[in-house]
């Protein structure tokens, strides 16, 4: 396995996730002078989004990959066309930088499951604590980390939308500072193994007779995220003091609680099944 030296480093993916903005913005100087062997490129996704502080324009960006054979006026529609065009045009790694509102930590999602991905997940999971691997298998490759077989997903979190916080920050640079690192030195693992929470199923919020939200995190499920379950487990209260339980029939893990982009979808969480991936 022959690791590519071109990486793809974006951010504003989404423009209210302000760490990967500042990222491209303010470190790309360090970053290049750091491994001169590296070809790094940097991409600032979504800069209208970002004017306007919101998560997208017109469509959510890192959906929009999917549907480029249609014609669509949206501005992210354009931007997915550029952005694949910069991505495809040699071979590269990609390294999508995301916050969330959850209890995440240090999570890296990655949607091919190839050596160099997984090796990359064994030796960060090495070298941080509280880290995990999400897998989102992608094959209609919606996602803009998908555009390259070799990609990965940051999601550090807990952080408020439209904002900058140290923690955050400082562990994106020093995850993007490794990954890179390893990439620069070729010091992968030619084989190994890689604990993957891989998504199962979405759970979404009570509604009401009227389709409206009935109900929030319970206080004793909100934070929880990577906790396993496994049979009965609260995850919600409705407005009028009720407890929502439900139930699981395996080990289950719960990831993105309560994560703040997903009301619009009435998203509340999803389940993941834990599994160890070799390469």
């Amino acid at each position: 396995m022959t690791p590519p030296s071109r990486v793809v480093i974006v951010g504003g993916t989404h423009g209210n996730e302000w760490t990967g903005i500042q990222v491209v913005r303010h470190y790309q100087e360090t970053i290049k002078k750091k491994f001169p062997k590296l070809e790094i490129e940097f991409i600032l996704a979504n800069p209208q989004a970002h004017e306007l502080n919101c998560r997208y324009k017109d469509e959510d960006l890192n959906r929009a990959f999917e549907f480029l054979d249609q014609k669509r006026n949206s501005y992210e529609h354009k931007r997915a066309h550029e952005i694949k065009m910069q991505i495809q045009s040699s071979p590269c790694l990609v390294i999508d930088l995301h916050t969330t509102t959850a209890n995440m930590g240090n999570t890296v999602i990655i949607s091919h499951y190839n050596s160099l991905n997984l090796s990359l997940c064994e030796k960060l999971a090495q070298q941080f604590k509280d880290f995990r691997v999400i897998g989102a298998p992608d094959p209609k490759k919606k996602y803009l980390a998908s555009q390259s077989d070799y990609g990965v997903i940051l999601e550090i979190g807990p952080v408020a939308n439209g904002v900058v916080a140290a923690v955050p920050l400082e562990s994106t640079l020093q995850l993007i500072d490794c990954i890179l690192g390893l990439l620069d030195g070729q010091n992968l693992p030619a084989q190994g193994s890689v604990e993957v929470y891989e998504e199962a199923q979405d759970i979404h919020y009570p509604k009401n007779e009227k389709g409206e939200l009935n109900g929030y995190i319970h206080s004793e499920f909100q934070g929880k995220d990577f906790k396993v379950l496994e049979g009965e487990y609260l995850p919600f209260k409705t407005f009028n003091g009720e407890d929502l339980q439900l139930q699981t029939s395996e080990k289950f893990y719960p990831i993105f609680i309560n994560e703040a982009a997903y009301y619009r979808s009435s998203l509340a969480f999803t389940l993941c099944r834990k599994k160890t991936l070799k390469f």
